[in-house]
């Protein structure tokens, strides 16, 4: 592993109020982002669905994470897997897409598997001496639960999730994200790094810039304000003016965006990573409501709409930041008091490094 992200990482200071932003080579420098996926991601709890979209026994979703084919499905019992879905024969993926079966049957050479990736059948292999169907069965990856969302970690050693979101639960316990279901889905290509999303996310002292004419009228910036959750998440409040609503941001380390508004009928957006490299990814904003929420077709579209068009606000300055750290003269600047969910970021990914 190259020795530049550990060096960069390490200068993030101990105290708020004299914080940093991350050298310009956190974001534009392909060894970082290699190291970062070996120390930051895969290592991680990754959001991989939402456990509404598997709620019938045969239910399954493909999902590239991190380049990784997996398959999360529900098995005839109802219980939950999240599996590799490379053939154990010759690599080709087994299934493709979301849906409902019984088993998955790689199409090339007909191998089948069980939801729960047991191996179950491969045709003319019965004179391969070096065939054991003992050791056929897909990989399975760790997974949890939590929120509504399904998680899985590619390292296998990540500790439990659910303990470490405690404080984060209790915060977001009214609007019940466990129940919400997906109303709508938002796709943009997103030509910056990672970690430019997330700090952009984590912070609304830019209400006062893109969103002015936006968030700005209902959640001024200098009213909000990162609280002092440490570890595992992140929380900025952001309140409202007066006949508003307020809503809150989270981020569950290293990359579940999530924001919830609080209002007797709550909304919740996800922000989803896809195809991430270190310049680049696929965003999906998922928006989250509840069920007869969801079914009233032209308030979704209307809510959609909005979400859509304060993205929209966002990516200018988000391409922008990307193509100012190509610049040799730019330099790290301080943190704002406005900022400090930056600071819990920077410092969540000093302890990925300093392990």
């Amino acid at each position: 592993m190259s020795e530049k992200a550990p060096k960069l990482y390490a200068t993030v200071v101990d105290k708020r109020e004299a914080a940093m932003g991350l050298p310009r080579e956190a974001y534009i420098d392909a060894d970082v982002f290699d190291a970062e996926t070996q120390r930051v991601l895969q290592a991680g709890w990754l959001p991989v669905a939402r456990s509404g979209s598997l709620a019938r026994p045969g239910d399954y979703v493909s999902v590239d994470l991190l380049g990784v084919p997996l398959v999360v499905s529900r098995d005839g019992a109802g219980e939950l897997h999240v599996l590799s879905r490379v053939c154990r024969h010759r690599g080709m993926p087994v299934v493709e897409g979301c849906g409902n079966r019984k088993d998955f049957s790689c199409p090339y050479h007909l191998w089948r598997y069980g939801l729960d990736g047991r191996f179950l059948f491969a045709p003319a292999m019965d004179r391969s001496t070096s065939f054991d169907a003992s050791k056929c069965n897909l990989p399975r990856v760790a997974h949890e639960e939590w929120g509504g969302w399904i998680f899985a970690n590619l390292s296998g050693t990540a500790a439990p999730l659910a303990p470490s979101l405690e404080g984060l639960r209790a915060r977001i316990r009214d609007a019940r994200v466990d129940e919400l279901v997906t109303a709508a889905t938002l796709e943009f290509d997103s030509p910056w790094n990672w970690k430019i999303m997330v700090e952009n996310f984590m912070e609304s002292y830019h209400h006062i810039g893109p969103h002015a004419g936006s968030l700005q009228l209902f959640n001024p910036a200098f009213g909000t304000y990162a609280t002092d959750d440490a570890g595992a998440f992140s929380i900025l409040e952001n309140p409202p003016v007066a006949g508003a609503d307020s809503f809150v941001v989270a981020c569950i380390f290293p990359l579940t965006l999530i924001a919830v508004t609080e209002s007797a009928t709550p909304w919740a957006v996800w922000y989803e990573f896809d195809r991430i490299e270190h310049h680049r990814f696929l965003l999906r904003i998922h928006l989250l409501t509840r069920p007869e929420l969801a079914a009233q077709l032209e308030l979704v579209a209307r809510y959609a709409e909005q979400i859509r068009h304060i993205h929209l606000e966002d990516i200018p300055v988000c391409e922008g930041v990307q193509r100012g750290y190509r610049s040799p003269l730019y330099a790290s600047g301080p943190l704002s008091h406005l900022e400090g969910g930056l600071w819990h970021f920077h410092r969540y990914l000093q302890r990925c490094f300093a392990s």
